[in-house]
């Protein structure tokens, strides 16, 4: 009885530590680090092939785990863990970053990869590697800061617009910056708010990215190359920039509060002549007459010290099942210009939860902004009269700007008072825009995901610009009100299916395919009226009924409408897409990437509805094979090739088109074109990836070849009315972009209390154009230059074998011994021709410069000794010019004589009275090296300063320090618009608004 009671409890006992033994559970988490969750984190039961990868959130689920067993995470720059399971569900980690590996997760097209499975020139930029100091927009954090991207102001005023360049530029009708995507929503190239022209020059809209704030980016990635691109097909041409926003992380809540107060001034100024200084030059002249005993600097007089506070605050925190985030901020930017400025108000918000055993996961991103910004009488194009600056550039400094009677002195319309200006023109503008994202991943397994993303944006922007009847200029009409407003909406459907499994020991495959549609819409209104009962321009903005008259609309010669009362709405663009890629790892070494993206778009002519943009790349760990020295930590070889596309024409192009013409009636302005089609970019790219010494030195060099063909452009109509356009691809004309792209970082000292680490990235570009000849045999022209006597002048001409926006000038060979100005004889006829504008080889003009920098560079420090931390970043390009068509303009002998002030140069030259021509006297070396960022911190750890403060960091930041550069003019990074015929120019100067010199002092506390 006994014996037989014994047998049955071993058995009892052995068949529960059995079950104990071989008892599967699944285990789930959050995987993260001190800045939030890490995607492609390896989690592998150790012993096992079971294992799983971390999605973009961090989280992981791994089936079949036996109880006791041991969970192995590892990724690529970060300490791997090993952890005992001992039953839990749940496991969390917090990878600790392993400084002696240089990783990071980058984000493409549709998904996440690690940066050692790239196979395309992508560049990542986190937030301690940003721009510091006064930022209004996110490419500004990014200037100088990615080999092969050049970030180009238009001018130093706040919030103005900035030209993106990615490995050159590619187009010459069509658009030419990235396709930005914010959140997984693409945005519409266009401009949000709206420019002005009342009659003194036209001014451009502002920056459309300017309703992000940089203080909720957690990352900007930079995809370069056609392998990574070709995933946005008829829109990758020039580049994809992807903005992702700040997450909540899993664990207690965390409250952030950040505040920081900047002053600004004018960092460079023209070398003018003091008061006794012209009295001088006027006598020197024979003008005596122009000395009216005064002692006035009316540059000084329209400039001031800005001031700018930044405040932002954010709460977020999380669980295993959902994590939130939401932020607001407020900037109220001063512009160094009275009356100039920008206050910005932003709000975010980011949610995620999951459902049905973590099965459905619901993502929310919301980002809205508020907008209000103040301009002044500031121009691209103004006459010999000139707008705020030229007036204050060239006012007789002998010469009161009042009249005894403590009224504004305004004699004529030719110099135009500048305070009057200031007093007399108002420029307010309006603009809130809302982003938002909704986004649904089903998980029907670890391996496969289904997610749906749904997207819109809005943007509505009201500009009022009035002109007091007191102002004395031939445009004021007896006073001036134009009200134009803007409204834009951004519709985005996606479906995606992923699937990313191990399939053996030896491959793993990562795959995305989908579908996309996306709508734009864009419309917009313009009120103007004028001659006024009373004095004050802002009330006739306010209330436009203190007006009288309501002017009829003009038909320009391209038939766009301007002034009076208009309206338009652009045809809706609607673009319809399936995309599919694939990522193929064999033996964790030979990697394996293609993509394929079908486009239809409604832009497209009927003919050429849908457009194909395949890619594939391939690439190499070397590093992993045992004959490469372990010497090497990171060693990869990278070739890529594919076609991308451009589609950033006007809407509605390819179609038959009519408008108003002013009077009641209607004009035909557009041919319908059906065979238009999208701009096409193959481009091969070359590239090794390389680290040493566990990656204290790593780096990168890339070479690529870009061609552009089709391009796009509007030409008028043959053998028909002047004034109709058709838009068509240009056949045989061809862009090329060619260059090097090295980036290059050294970790020189690292240890507990001290880190120094070092930047450096470079670039080298060649930029041609060729057989524009075939279709226009002298050239296309652009680059309005402006100013007394330079009516009709154009400084850049597109022609073969030259890069794009090539100064095509007379060559000034110096003074004659009367101190007129002498030009090459370039044609040998013994006549001077240079006036004219005549195809190459036929006259005295030639191609003299170019515009686009040979090579750029970028430099960063970074150094931390315990809790003091240093920072400094400068930037430099060289082997490219500027014209200053500012000096061309107002710093004349000329102009001396009319009454102007001058610069001492002019004074020294020995120049003579004569007609101002432009000419390489006036192109200038747009070399520059700038000391753009030094940033010093100190932060204090918690219990310091009381338990619950988590940690707080003080600094000092100083923007603009300095700039070594031959280039007189106010800054040598300078790009008005001067476009002719929608054509865009490149490196000309025009009484753009100057860079300020910043200093910022602020703290950053978490709770």
């Amino acid at each position: 009885m006994k014996s037989r009671i014994l047998k049955k409890l071993i058995f009892l006992l052995v068949f529960l530590s059995g079950s104990m033994m071989f008892a599967q559970i699944t285990v789930s988490g959050v995987i993260s680090d001190t800045g939030g969750p890490i995607p492609g984190v390896n989690v592998l039961v150790r012993g096992t092939t079971n294992g799983a990868v971390s999605d973009f959130d961090g989280n992981y689920t791994l089936d079949n785990v036996a109880e006791d067993a041991i969970l192995v995470f590892s990724f690529v720059g970060f300490k791997s863990q090993e952890i005992n399971v001992n039953g839990q569900s749940t496991i969390n980690i917090t990878m600790e970053e392993d400084a002696a590996e240089l990783e990071q997760v980058v984000v493409v097209g549709y998904g996440t990869v690690r940066k050692k499975d790239l196979t395309g020139a992508v560049a990542t930029v986190k937030p301690e590697d940003f721009n510091q100091g006064v930022q209004t927009s996110p490419d500004q954090l990014i200037q100088g800061r990615v080999a092969g991207v050049q970030v180009t102001a238009a001018s130093g005023e706040p919030g103005a617009s900035n030209n993106i360049r990615i490995r050159g530029t590619s187009s010459i009708r069509g658009g030419n910056n990235p396709l930005i995507v914010v959140d997984g929503v693409p945005l519409d190239g266009g401009d949000t708010s709206a420019g002005s022209d009342v009659g003194a020059g036209r001014s451009s809209a502002r920056n459309p990215l300017n309703f992000i704030n940089p203080n909720d980016i957690a990352s900007i990635d930079v995809l370069k190359d056609a392998s990574a691109t070709a995933i946005y097909g008829s829109r990758g041409s020039n580049g994809v920039v992807i903005i992702t926003t700040k997450k909540g992380k899993s664990g207690k809540p965390q409250l952030d509060f950040s505040s920081s107060v900047s002053i600004s001034s004018i960092a460079n100024e023209y070398d003018l002549l003091g008061a006794s200084e012209f009295a001088s030059a006027a006598n020197a002249i024979g003008n005596p007459g122009l000395d009216f005993g005064q002692n006035v600097d009316a540059l000084d007089e329209i400039l001031r010290t800005a001031i700018t506070q930044n405040y932002n605050v954010s709460y977020g925190g999380g669980s295993d099942t959902g994590r939130y985030r939401f932020s607001l901020s407020l900037q109220d930017q001063e512009g160094i210009i009275k009356y100039t400025g920008q206050e910005k108000y932003t709000g975010t918000l980011n949610l995620t939860e999951k459902f049905f055993n973590e099965k459905l996961q619901i993502d929310t991103k919301l980002i809205t902004s508020f907008i209000k910004d103040e301009a002044t009488a500031l121009s691209d194009n103004v006459g010999a009269e000139g707008d705020l600056i030229i007036s204050a550039l060239r006012w007789n400094p002998t010469r009161s700007l009042f009249n005894d009677d403590g009224t504004f002195l305004q004699f004529n319309d030719n110099p135009r008072n500048p305070l009057a200006f200031l007093e007399y023109y108002t420029d307010l503008a309006e603009t809130t825009n809302v982003l938002g994202n909704l986004s649904a991943t089903y998980s029907f397994t670890d391996e496969l995901k289904y997610k749906f993303n749904f997207g819109v944006g809005r943007t509505e922007s009201t500009r009022r610009v009035g002109v007091s009847r007191l102002m004395q200029a031939n445009f004021v009409n007896n006073g001036i009100a134009d009200i134009q407003s803007i409204f834009t909406s951004n519709l985005l459907f996606e479906h995606t299916l992923s699937y990313n499994k191990q399939l053996s020991d030896a491959v793993y495959l990562s795959a995305v395919g989908g579908y996309s549609y996306q709508q734009f819409e864009r419309k917009g209104d313009n009120i103007r009226v004028q001659n006024f009962s009373i004095d004050d321009q802002n009330l006739y903005i306010n209330n436009i009924n203190f007006g009288s008259d309501r002017p009829a609309p003009t038909l320009n010669p391209d038939n766009t409408l301007t002034g009076g009362n208009t309206s338009f709405f652009n045809p809706t663009t609607e673009l319809q897409s399936y995309f599919g890629r694939a990522n193929v790892t064999l033996y964790d070494k030979y990697l394996i990437t293609a993509t394929l993206r079908a486009d239809g778009s409604s832009r497209f002519g009927e003919d050429n509805q849908f457009g194909y943009f395949p890619s594939a790349a391939l690439a190499w760990r070397l590093s992993e094979e045992d004959f490469v020295p372990e010497t090497f930590s990171d060693l990869k070889l990278r070739l890529g090739y594919g076609i991308t596309g451009n589609q950033e024409f006007p809407s509605g192009s390819s179609q038959t088109q009519f408008t108003p013409d002013g009077s009641g009636g209607i004009v035909q302005s557009t041919v319908g074109n059906p065979e238009l089609q999208w701009e096409s970019t193959k481009q091969i790219n070359a590239g090794i990836d390389f680290g040493f010494f566990d990656n204290r030195l790593s780096g990168s060099i890339d070479y690529y070849n870009r061609k552009t063909e089709d391009l796009l452009f509007r030409t008028r109509v043959a053998q028909q009315a002047p004034n109709i356009f058709v838009w068509r691809n240009l056949d045989g004309v061809e862009v090329e972009n060619s260059g090097v792209d090295i980036a290059i970082n050294g970790v020189i000292i690292q240890n507990e209390d001290m880190t120094w680490e070092v930047g450096v990235n470079a670039s080298f570009l060649n930029n041609e154009i060729n057989n524009v000849s075939s279709i226009f045999p002298a050239g296309i022209l652009t680059g309005d230059l402006n100013g007394q006597g330079l009516t009709g002048q154009r400084g850049q001409l597109l022609f073969d074998g030259q890069p794009i926006n090539a100064f095509y000038l007379p060559v000034w060979e110096g003074f004659d011994e009367n101190g007129v100005s002498q030009y090459a004889d370039l044609d040998g006829d013994g006549v001077d021709t240079s006036s004219g504008i005549t195809a190459p080889g036929q006259g005295d003009r030639t191609f003299v410069g170019d515009p686009n920098p040979d090579f750029t560079v970028g430099i960063s420090s970074s150094f931390r000794y315990k809790k003091l931390d240093v920072s400094v970043f400068l930037n430099g390009a060289y082997g490219h010019q500027i014209y200053d068509n500012t000096s061309n303009a107002i710093f004349t002998a000329s102009a001396l004589n009319s009454g102007g002030n001058v610069t001492q140069e002019v004074i020294s030259s020995g120049e003579a009275i004569q007609t101002p021509k432009p000419s390489t006297q006036y192109l200038k070396s747009g070399d520059f090296l700038r000391l753009n960022n030094l940033t010093v911190g100190y932060t204090i750890d918690e219990g310091k300063i009381g338990n619950w403060i988590e940690s707080l960091r003080f600094y000092v930041t100083g923007q603009n320090l300095f700039v070594i550069t031959p280039y007189d003019g106010f800054d040598p990074e300078v790009n008005t618009n001067k476009q002719v015929d929608g054509v865009p120019s490149f490196g000309i100067d025009y009484s753009a608004y100057p860079r300020a010199r910043t200093f910022s002092v602020g703290f950053n506390a978490r709770f």
